[in-house]
C-alpha cells in the first residue's frame, strides 16, 4: 500500500525526490526481507543485527540509518509479514466460487500461508515479544488488526453457506489459528510434516462436523 501512496505524489515528486526515495525504500524493503529470512532460518532470539546486514549485504551503519533500533526494524518486519501473509491467503482463494468452496479452502489456503517465512517470522515475533515489553507494546495492535482480518473475513464467507452463529465461528477461527500456530512451532522443531499435514487434515475435519452442526452446507 506504501508503494501506491508514493505513486500518487505530486508529478514534481519524482524528479527531486523520487530517485533518492526509491533508494531509502529499496533498502529498507532490503533490510526487511533479510529480517524475514533471519527470523525463518535462526528464531528470534538468534536474530542479531549483525546476521541481518550480513543477509542484506549492507552496512551497519545503513541499518541504522533505516532503523535507529532493533525494535523499529522488527516492528516494520511484522507489519510487513502481516500484510504478506493476508496477501498470500488471498492469493490462494481468489481461484475458488463464492460459498462451500471458498469455505471449504480457507483453512488450507491459511495453513499454507503460515508455512511461508513472513507468517513464521510473525510467530518468532509473537514469541519474541513476550519477553521484549518494548516490543510488545508496539506489536499488539499489529496482531490485533491481522487477527481481526481472518476473523471478519472468515465470518463473511460463513455466511455465504449459511451459518448464522457468528460467535461459533469466531471461536473456531480462534482455536484454528492458535491450533495451526502450534502445529506449526512444533513442525520447525521435529522437521515432522507427515504429522503436521496429518493434524491439518483432523482439524479439517472437524470443521467440516462444525459446519454441518451450524446448519452450513458442505461439499
Amino acid at each position: 500500500m506504501a508503494k501506491k501512496t508514493t505513486n500518487k505524489e505530486s508529478p514534481a515528486a519524482p524528479t527531486r525526490r523520487g530517485p533518492h526515495a526509491a533508494r531509502s525504500a529499496a533498502m529498507r524493503r532490503k533490510l526487511i526481507e533479510a529480517a524475514i529470512v533471519c527470523l525463518d532460518k535462526y528464531g528470534y532470539g538468534k536474530t542479531t543485527l549483525q546476521k541481518i546486514t550480513d543477509e542484506a549485504g549492507v552496512s551497519r551503519g545503513a541499518f541504522l540509518h533505516h532503523f535507529p533500533t532493533r525494535c523499529d526494524l522488527i516492528t516494520a518486519v511484522a507489519e510487513d509479514a502481516a500484510v504478506q501473509q493476508n496477501e498470500y491467503v488471498r492469493s490462494l482463494l481468489s481461484k475458488y466460487k463464492p460459498g462451500v468452496e471458498l469455505f471449504d479452502a480457507i483453512t488450507e489456503a491459511t495453513w499454507q500461508a503460515l508455512l511461508q517465512p513472513p507468517a513464521i517470522a510473525l510467530i518468532e515475533i509473537m514469541m519474541g515479544a513476550r519477553s521484549d515489553p518494548e516490543l510488545d507494546a508496539r506489536f499488539t495492535t499489529t496482531l490485533q488488526k491481522l487477527q481481526d482480518a481472518q476473523r471478519e473475513g472468515v465470518w463473511e464467507v460463513a455466511q455465504q453457506v449459511g451459518i448464522k452463529d457468528k460467535k461459533a465461528i469466531l471461536i473456531m477461527v480462534h482455536l484454528h489459528r492458535a491450533a495451526m500456530r502450534g502445529l506449526l512451532i512444533e513442525l520447525k522443531y521435529t522437521h515432522d510434516r507427515d504429522a503436521a499435514e496429518s493434524g491439518m487434515e483432523l482439524l479439517k475435519h472437524y470443521k467440516v462436523l462444525l459446519t454441518k452442526e451450524l446448519g452450513g452446507a458442505v461439499k
